[in-house]
């Protein structure tokens, strides 16, 4: 078959040959006259493949631009930031500058057309460039018209919600900070979750990392990519990752705690070798345990002081259950507020959540003054479920701190910092049973798209 299509395309080759070299050597006017208008045919059409390909990068390179536009409008939208703007200098940037070159760039939040019409998430980008026809204006007129669209959006990611989150001083800034940092020996498993942070994530030195996903508004730097396994690549410049625990919050907002009342207990202390049973209430001075603390389900609120736990203390709640458990609030004037001190060495073995505090063990004011050092240290015998709410501190986590083997562990601190030998896993499962629905209540990671 193939032998006889080429010996096909050979003889209309010879035959197309012979026809020219006849009109070449026929020396009769009417043949001239009948060339000379095929060769202006034949002229047309090859200016017309010759612009139609440039035509096609041109189209294709201002569908980039739109492209590119929409998507650092949607951006600009998740930071409450004027979206033409920004689409506008993308565009730019990419050669199509609005009103330069017979631009016009147009820019419509909500969009004005499309399925997307109206939604407030959403950014339309059109361009259109004018540009003039050669060869083909003989049969097309004067001028070309390049028009491309698209639609992008900041969507939350199927699945992945943020079990580490750093929130980061600027609150979202396009800033290099970095606030999620994991160096050293630090291993951190969080196959169904991800590692999240308001600035930028950096691992570094023999960190390992198991996550579905890093994502940051800033960077994610990886300085040992064979030491970091994710079920999604990791994502840069992405929208900033909302507290669902803030006050101002709708639906899982936390109320503000009370800063001051009427103390239960005043310098609670409990001796080495001494057994106390503790209830619910307010503990102005802090709490002091070096003995054996059982614990009652329901809120311990701490003012002016910390939970301070040394080696030979135990605490425990051996009538908690999930969505009945514990939470130690920290609350207190500004410059007073505490959080816990404790030693590796305690045995802790603790299950977070009560009504006013779904799934959340620890609770810190976010009155408390930006930058406030929280250390959490390991060891075998700390076991712990629920969440770690820090919004205004420096949260530091040193060993096995929370136990591998536990059931919904998560950590929200103004800046993370895992090092030394710390081993975390850090698990979504058994979080709605406490009150924390990974689909919903805890932070959900948003990244911009194109979706139209």
């Amino acid at each position: 078959m193939m032998l006889r299509t080429a010996c096909r395309l050979r003889r209309c080759r010879d035959d197309a040959a012979r026809t020219l070299a006849r009109l070449f050597a026929c020396r009769k006017g009417a043949t001239a006259i009948t060339f000379g208008a095929m060769a202006t045919v034949l002229v047309g059409f090859a200016g017309i493949a010759v612009e139609g390909g440039s035509w096609y990068v041109a189209r294709r390179a201002a569908q980039t631009a739109a492209d590119t536009a929409a998507q650092a409008a949607a951006v600009a939208v998740a930071f409450n930031r004027p979206a033409a703007a920004a689409a506008l200098e993308t565009s730019a940037r990419n050669g199509f500058t609005n009103g330069s070159n017979n631009t016009l760039v147009t820019v419509d939040h909500p969009p004005a057309t499309g399925p997307n019409t109206g939604d407030a998430t959403a950014v339309e980008v059109r361009v259109r460039r004018t540009t003039p026809l050669h060869f083909a204006a003989l049969f097309m007129g004067g001028n070309a018209a390049i028009e491309t669209r698209a639609v992008a959006r900041a969507v939350i990611m199927g699945g992945g919600s943020a079990c580490i989150l750093a929130l980061g001083t600027a609150g979202g800034s396009l800033v290099q900070e970095v606030d999620l940092s994991l160096g050293g020996n630090a291993s951190v498993t969080a196959a169904a979750c991800s590692l999240a942070s308001n600035t930028s994530i950096r691992q570094f030195g023999n960190s390992r990392i198991t996550a579905f996903t890093l994502a940051a508004v800033g960077t994610v730097q990886i300085g040992n990519p064979n030491n970091v396994t994710l079920e999604r690549p990791p994502s840069s410049y992405q929208p900033p990752i909302q507290d669902p625990f803030a006050p101002d919050v709708p639906g899982t907002g936390i109320p503000l705690p009370a800063q001051s009342g009427a103390c239960t207990h005043t310098n609670y202390s409990v001796n080495p070798n001494q057994t106390r049973n503790l209830s619910p209430g307010r503990y102005c001075g802090g709490m002091d345990l070096k003995g054996n603390a059982v614990l009652s389900p329901g809120v311990y609120v701490i003012q002016n002081g910390d939970l301070t736990a040394n080696a030979q203390a135990s605490i425990t709640c051996p009538s908690c259950t999930p969505g009945n458990g514990v939470t130690f609030v920290y609350t207190g004037e500004a410059n007073q507020i505490g959080g816990p001190k404790i030693n590796g060495g305690a045995n802790i073995d603790l299950i977070g959540g009560t009504a006013g505090y779904p799934g959340i063990l620890m609770y810190q004011d976010p009155r408390a003054p930006a930058g406030n050092a929280v250390k959490l240290n390991g060891g075998a015998n700390i076991r712990t479920r629920g969440l770690f709410y820090f919004p205004s501190a420096d949260l530091t986590i040193n060993g096995n701190f929370g136990g591998n083997n536990t059931t919904c562990k998560a950590f929200i601190g103004e800046s993370i910092t895992l090092t030394g030998t710390t081993e975390q896993t850090v698990i979504v499962d058994g979080c709605q049973a406490l009150g924390l629905d990974p689909a919903t209540a805890l932070p959900q990671i948003r990244v911009v798209r194109l979706v139209e």
